[in-house]
């Protein structure tokens, strides 16, 4: 959806959840040099067991629903993550179809429960799998502990109850190069946070975001991008103060530049590009505290 030459207007009265903070140099919730180092060790030493698909399941016809979850299952099936040993894996990939009935996940979780003794030593805590549908609430125990323990790869925008903020990711979705951007007002743009994000956060473009209540938590990469210092997070009946925007307009389009290269998918991965951001953030997550009753259990990422 475009935005009408008003939106500038609309923002500088009545946008909402501005942080007024100093601004930074760089993108990233820590400095460049320490990302771009932890990002570096990651590359070289991050390894990923995958977990092969049921005996009646050619994984050459999964279906993934979406065309996100396809690249992203692409790029990491031809990656150099993948480790035939899973003994010197970090993470263990959960592998399903998104047509797969809940019945027929919880038989496929004690398939790998008996046949491996990697689920049951964490309760699938350093598993992940990827689900754009999310889990639905079941009794079942399987699906139980894949839902609370196990890390969500998940689509924006997520389902609600179905993306457990600081626990679950989200891809961020695939940008339409030859979409129009429109200008917002002056020689200002914003762009509504969605499919053209990423390629109009490469020419300056502000992303504006609608926050709803309860606040936003499946931001793309929010253990990585310093998000209110690139994004506008708009809610009705919060003033904001004109020359607190304009102070930081310049700011925010620089910083949005510099973090639009982790938004971009390419064919095949390149350096710091989403689906290496996206294991990034896996790689984040390889140290976890499980909890072990499976009614309550959650995992919580030691970053």
């Amino acid at each position: 959806m475009l935005f009408k030459t008003t939106l500038y207007l609309l923002l500088l009265s009545c946008s909402s959840s501005f942080v007024v903070s100093l601004p930074q140099n760089n993108p990233y919730l820590t400095s460049t040099t320490l990302f771009l180092q932890n990002y570096h060790k990651m590359v070289h030493n991050f390894k990923v067991f995958m977990y092969p698909p049921d005996t009646n399941t050619n994984t050459n016809q999964f279906n993934f629903g979406t065309e996100v979850e396809s690249l992203f299952y692409s790029s990491l099936l031809n990656s150099s993550y993948l480790t035939q040993h899973p003994q010197q894996a970090h993470l263990f990939f959960f592998p399903f179809s998104s047509e797969i009935s809940t019945r027929s996940l919880s038989r496929l979780i004690s398939r790998i429960r008996e046949d491996f003794p990697y689920w049951n030593r964490s309760l699938g805590a350093d598993h992940f799998y990827l689900s754009c549908a999310g889990i639905p609430n079941k009794n079942d125990r399987n699906v139980v502990e894949l839902k609370k323990n196990a890390v969500q790869i998940s689509c924006f925008r997520t389902r609600r109850h179905r993306f457990v903020p600081h626990k679950d990711l989200t891809l961020p979705p695939i940008s339409n190069l030859h979409a129009p951007v429109k200008s917002g007002g002056g020689d200002s743009c914003f762009i509504e946070y969605g499919n053209d994000m990423g390629e109009a956060m490469r020419l300056g473009c502000v992303p504006v975001v609608a926050v709803t209540e309860g606040g936003v938590n499946d931001m793309a990469f929010m253990d990585v991008l310093r998000w209110k210092e690139m994004a506008v997070f708009v809610k009705s009946g919060v003033k904001n103060d004109s020359n607190t925007w304009k102070k930081r307009e310049e700011n925010m389009k620089r910083l949005s530049v510099e973090g639009s290269k982790h938004l971009r998918w390419n064919r095949p991965p390149q350096p710091l590009d989403a689906f290496n951001t996206i294991m990034y953030q896996l790689w984040l997550r390889r140290h976890t505290v499980r909890y072990e009753n499976i009614h309550t259990s959650y995992t919580q990422a030691i970053i």
